[in-house]
C-alpha cells in the first residue's frame, strides 16, 4: 500500500472517528436531555394537578361555607328533614341531581343523615377519615368511591344543637379536573386506579390503542411510536385524603413535528459534514499525489539498485524535503556503480585464495581420523556451495573444527591407552577374585553335611542356595549319641563373603559345643558368648537349634531370633512350633536363653527355613510371604519324601519370582520322625 494512501486513509479514519465521537456525544446529550425533559415534565405535571385540586377543593370548600351559613339548611338538618335540606342545597345553587355532584351529612353517630342518593354515602368517606373529619379536620383531595370511579372531596365540620357535630362532604368529579389537566399541557390525558381500571380520559381509543404499560406508585417519563406518530408518555401518581396513591394520571404528549424536526436537522448536519469529509479526503489525496511523484521516482531507483541494475534515474526533483530525498538516491546511484566494481575485484581475488587454502586443509584433514576426515571434507564442500558465505569466516570455521578434532582425537587415544592398561590390571584381579569365590563356594557347600545315615527313625535333609557365590545361611544335623540327633539352621547378617566366614565360624562352634553339653539353651549360651567377643564387625546370626531323642520323639529346642519352623502332622495338619523368645546370637554377651519341648509322633515332620523363603520379591516387588509356605505344606507334604519337600518349596518361590533375581540366601531342613522301633528307611 503506497504512503500517501496510508496517509488517506488514517486522515479518513481520523475524521470517522471524530465524527463518530460527536454522534456520540449528541446522542448521549440528546438522552440526557430527554432524561432532564422527562423529569420536568413529571415536576410540571405534579405541580399542575396539584393547583387545579386545590383549585377545585377550595370551590368545593366555598359551596360548603354558603350552605353552612343557610339557615333553612341548619333548621331542616336539625331535625333530620331529608326534603328540606335537599332543598336548601338546590336554594344554595346546587344541583344534587347532577351526576357529577357528590353530598353527604354524616353526623357524630356515623348515621348517614342526607344522601343525595347518587351512591352509597358510606362509601365517600371510609372510618379513619371519617374520624378526622369529626375531630374539625378539614379533609380535602381525591376519594376513591369504587372500583372506576374517583372523586375531588371536601369537608367541613358543623355544630348541631343538642345533636353535636356532623361533617357536611361535597364532591365532584375527578373527570372536570382532568379536563382541566390536558387542557392546560395540550395532551391526551387518562386517570387509571392501582389496578390499572380506566376512571377517565379525554381520549379513551387513543389510550386502547397506545396500550401503555404503567406502574401507578411511580412516575415514569417515556416516549413511544404509535401508527408512525411519537408521544411523550408522562405518568404522575396521584394521592387521595389519606395521603396514599389512589391512581395515576397519564398523559399521551403528541409530539411528532418536533421529533420529525430535529431529525431532519440532524440528518442534515450528517449529511453535511460527510460531504466535507470527502472532500477534504479527495483533495489530500491528490496533493500528496503531486508531493509524492518525486519520491516514488527515488522509491524506482532503489528498487533497481537492490537488484543490481543502474540504469535507472531519478526524472525529476522539486526543493521540498523529497527533492533532496531524490538528489541523495541520485548520488546513492553513482556510490553504488563504484561499489559493485570493487566488488567484482575482491571476489576474483577471494576466489583464487580460496583454492589454495582448501587443497592444504584436505592435505591436513588426510592426518585425522577416517569419520573425521569425511566430515571435515563435507564441510569444506558445503562452503564451496555456499558462494555467498564469507571466505574468513568459512575458513576459520574450518580450522577450527579441524583442530578440535585432532585435540579430541589425541584425547581419546591417550585415555583409551589409559583404560586399556587399567582393564587388564581389573581384569587380572577379577580372574583371580572369581577363582578364589568359586573355591570359597565349593568349600562352604563341602562342610555342609551330606546324605544322612540310613536310620530306621528318622530321614532328614537339607538344602542351601546361596543368593552370591558364597552365603550367610547354614544347615546342620549330627548323631550326639546313638539316640540322640542334632539338627540346626541358621542365617547369619548380610551376605557375601564376611556373612559366609562368620556362618564357618557359627558352624564350628556349635557342633563343637554340642558335642559336650547336651542342652539346647546351654549350647546357645555359650555359643553367644563365644561369638559375642571381639565382635568388630557387629555380624549376629539367627538359630534354631534342637536335639530329638529318637526313642521317644521328644525334641527340646531353642529359637534365637530365627523363622518359626512348621510341624506337619501325619494327616496334613501344618502347625507352627512355638518360638522360646531369644534373641540372634552373638547381639549381647551373657544373655540366657530359655528351651522348650514337643514330642514328635510317628510320621510328623519339622520344616526348617530361612528368610529367603518367605523374603522371596517377584517382579511386582511382592514377597512370597508365610501364607503361601503354608498354603504349599498344606498341598500333601505329609505325602512327599523329605528331599521332596524341600525340592517343591524352592521350585515354588522360583515360580513366584518370575524371573526377578535371588534376594537373599534360601535354606531348607526337613526332619521326618519315624518312631522308636519303625521299619528302615532311607529317605
Amino acid at each position: 500500500m503506497l504512503l500517501r494512501t496510508r496517509i488517506t486513509l488514517i486522515v479518513a479514519t481520523g475524521f470517522t472517528v471524530l465524527m463518530l465521537g460527536i454522534w456520540g456525544a449528541t446522542v448521549l446529550r440528546d438522552r440526557v436531555a430527554q432524561a432532564r425533559e422527562g423529569e420536568l415534565a413529571i415536576e410540571g405535571q405534579t405541580v399542575l394537578w396539584r393547583e387545579i385540586v386545590a383549585f377545585q377543593t377550595a370551590n368545593l370548600a366555598r359551596i360548603l361555607e354558603r350552605i353552612d351559613t343557610s339557615s333553612p339548611f341548619r333548621i331542616a338538618l336539625s331535625f333530620s328533614d331529608r326534603p328540606g335540606i335537599a332543598a336548601a342545597i338546590r336554594e344554595v345553587g346546587i344541583d344534587i341531581d347532577d351526576p357529577a355532584t357528590y353530598f353527604e351529612v354524616v353526623a357524630a353517630d356515623r348515621e348517614v343523615v342526607f344522601s343525595d342518593g347518587t351512591t352509597n354515602a358510606r362509601y365517600i368517606l371510609d372510618a379513619g377519615s371519617l374520624d378526622r373529619a369529626l375531630k374539625g379536620e378539614v379533609l380535602s383531595g381525591l376519594r376513591q368511591i369504587s372500583g372506576s370511579q374517583v372523586i375531588v372531596i371536601t369537608t367541613r365540620t358543623v355544630e348541631l344543637p343538642g345533636r353535636g357535630r356532623a361533617v357536611l362532604v361535597l364532591g365532584r368529579d375527578a373527570a372536570l379536573g382532568m379536563e382541566r389537566f390536558a387542557r392546560g399541557i395540550s395532551a391526551a390525558t387518562t386517570l387509571i386506579t392501582l389496578r390499572g381500571r380506566v376512571v377517565a380520559s379525554t381520549d379513551f381509543r387513543l389510550w386502547e390503542r397506545a396500550k401503555v404499560s404503567i406502574t401507578p406508585r411511580r412516575p415514569t417519563a417515556e416516549q413511544l411510536m404509535l401508527d408512525g406518530r411519537n408521544y411523550n408518555v408522562t405518568s404522575i401518581p396521584v394521592a387521595d385524603v389519606s395521603g396514599s396513591a389512589v391512581g395515576a394520571l397519564v398523559s399521551l404528549e403528541d409530539t411528532t413535528q418536533t421529533v420529525q424536526a430535529t431529525a431532519f436537522i440532524r440528518q442534515s448536519a450528517v449529511a453535511g459534514a460527510i460531504g466535507l469529509v470527502l472532500l477534504g479526503v479527495v483533495g489530500l489525496n491528490v496533493f500528496l499525489w503531486y508531493s509524492f511523484r518525486p519520491l516514488e521516482s527515488a522509491i524506482d531507483v532503489l528498487q533497481a539498485l537492490s537488484r543490481g541494475d543502474t540504469s535507472v534515474t531519478v526524472g525529476h526533483a522539486g526543493n521540498d524535503e523529497i527533492g533532496r530525498i531524490a538528489e541523495a538516491v541520485v548520488a546513492l546511484r553513482g556510490n553504488v556503480q563504484a561499489l559493485a566494481e570493487s566488488r567484482r575485484q575482491r571476489e576474483r581475488v577471494r576466489r583464487r585464495q580460496e583454492v589454495v587454502i582448501s587443497g592444504e586443509l584436505q592435505a591436513l584433514a588426510d592426518a585425522i581420523d577416517p569419520t573425521d576426515r569425511e566430515e571435515v571434507l563435507a564441510l569444506l564442500a558445503k562452503g564451496e556451495e555456499n558462494e555467498n558465505d564469507d571466505e574468513l569466516k568459512r575458513v576459520a570455521r574450518v580450522l577450527h573444527d579441524l583442530s578440535r578434532r585432532i585435540v579430541e582425537q589425541h584425547t581419546r587415544l591417550s585415555s583409551m591407552v589409559v583404560e586399556l592398561r587399567e582393564a587388564l590390571i581389573t581384569k587380572t584381579k577379577l580372574a583371580g577374585l572369581q577363582q578364589e569365590l568359586e573355591i570359597a563356594r565349593q568349600v562352604q557347600l563341602a562342610i555342609l553335611p551330606k546324605e544322612f545315615p540310613p536310620d530306621a527313625r528318622v530321614a532328614v535333609h537339607g538344602q542351601m542356595t546361596p543368593a552370591r557365590e558364597v552365603g550367610g545361611d547354614f544347615y546342620d544335623y549330627f548323631m550326639i549319641d546313638d539316640t540322640t540327633l542334632g539338627f540346626v539352621v541358621a542365617d547369619v547378617s548380610g551376605k557375601g563373603v564376611p556373612a559366609a566366614l562368620f556362618m564357618a565360624i557359627s558352624r564350628t562352634l556349635l557342633r563343637s559345643t554340642a558335642l559336650f553339653e547336651r542342652s539346647p539353651a546351654g549350647c546357645i549360651r555359650r555359643l553367644n558368648d563365644l561369638l559375642a567377643v571381639e565382635n568388630e564387625q557387629m555380624l549376629f546370626v539367627t538359630v534354631l537349634y534342637g536335639v530329638v531323642d529318637l526313642s521317644s520323639g521328644k525334641v527340646t529346642y531353642v529359637n534365637a531370633g530365627h523363622n518359626l519352623p512348621y510341624r506337619i502332622a501325619r494327616s496334613g495338619e501344618v502347625t507352627t512350633v512355638p518360638s522360646t523368645g531369644g534373641m540372634a546370637v552373638a547381639v549381647l554377651e551373657g544373655f540366657v536363653y530359655q528351651q522348650h519341648e514337643l514330642h514328635l509322633a510317628p510320621g510328623d515332620t519339622l520344616f526348617l527355613y530361612t528368610d529367603g523363603v518367605t523374603e522371596a520379591f517377584d517382579i511386582d516387588e511382592q514377597p512370597y510371604g508365610e501364607e503361601r509356605v503354608e498354603d504349599l505344606l498344606r498341598s500333601g507334604a505329609a505325602d512327599w519324601s523329605v528331599a521332596e519337600l524341600n525340592e517343591r518349596v524352592l521350585a515354588a518361590v522360583h515360580v513366584f519370582e518370575r524371573g526377578a533375581p535371588q534376594a537373599d540366601d534360601i535354606t531348607c531342613l526337613t526332619l521326618r520322625y519315624f518312631g522308636g522301633h519303625g521299619p528302615r528307611r532311607t529317605r
